[in-house]
């Protein structure tokens, strides 16, 4: 590993909502001892389960997180696109959130995200990560995210995405999901042209989304709209003091 100051950080807020102490491993790469390291300071700090992002071109990373124990949970795509000028606008379902939207909101999002890592994981229980999202997207709506799109369908509220400005200028998707009852309507479509939009309207020169390599449908939507892969990582927790 990269020296730091502490080879992990503490997630407070995971480490809150989950009631368990979760920490995220600081490095990109392992090489043959730092999970030694990394299990003297989760048991210094009291922490459970590790995440860690790995670099999917590393081989011996992968080496020694499959020999230490690490669960690989996965494929984490980042996708990028750079900005031109806006076309010639089109109508659009897709509107700002509003309060008496979080409620259903909250229920689109309880169902939409089972194909994320958490889901993957025994070690977190399915109920607490359908509640997780809901607390995503109600946070998000409370001013967490920077704006919240929503897709109506029927003059009601079918899918959402969160938009953020990251400090290096970028725009970002940060959760997005359609209800599976709209599904096959181009609801996904127009969420993400509308993000790339706002992105626009506040002049940021590149959009970002991140997904699972799991949901092909999400990588084929944003590479149809122009999306290219710009980062591939591999997703592991690791229950040191648990297993």
């Amino acid at each position: 590993m990269a020296p730091t100051d502490a080879p992990c950080r503490l997630l407070d807020w995971d480490s809150e909502f989950f009631g368990r102490r979760i920490a995220r491993v600081n490095a990109a790469r392992l090489e043959r001892g730092d999970e030694r390291e990394l299990r003297a300071w989760a048991e210094r700090e009291s922490v459970e389960c590790l995440y860690f992002q790995a670099d999917a071109s590393d081989r011996e990373t992968h080496a020694v997180a499959r020999d230490a124990g690490f669960r690989f949970v996965d494929v984490r795509i980042t996708f990028e696109r750079e900005l031109e000028a806006a076309a010639a606008g089109e109508p659009s379902s897709v509107r700002s959130s509003r309060p008496d939207d979080v409620e259903l909101l909250k229920a689109i999002a309880r169902v939409s995200h089972r194909d994320a890592r958490f889901y993957f994981d025994p070690g977190f229980d399915p109920e607490a990560c359908d509640a997780l999202y809901e607390t995503w997207i109600a946070n998000s709506c409370a001013g967490f995210a920077d704006e919240v799109l929503v897709a109506d369908l029927d003059d009601r509220p079918a899918g959402y995405a969160t938009c953020s400005r990251n400090e290096d200028g970028t725009g970002q998707i940060g959760l997005i999901a359609v209800d599976e009852r709209a599904r096959g309507r181009g609801l996904g479509r127009a969420l993400v042209r509308a993000h790339l939009d706002w992105c626009r309207d506040r002049d940021l020169a590149r959009a970002i989304v991140v997904t699972q390599g799991r949901n092909v449908a999400a990588s084929r939507l944003y590479e149809g709209e122009g999306y290219r892969t710009r980062a591939v990582e591999l997703t592991y927790h690791w229950w040191p003091l648990v297993e």
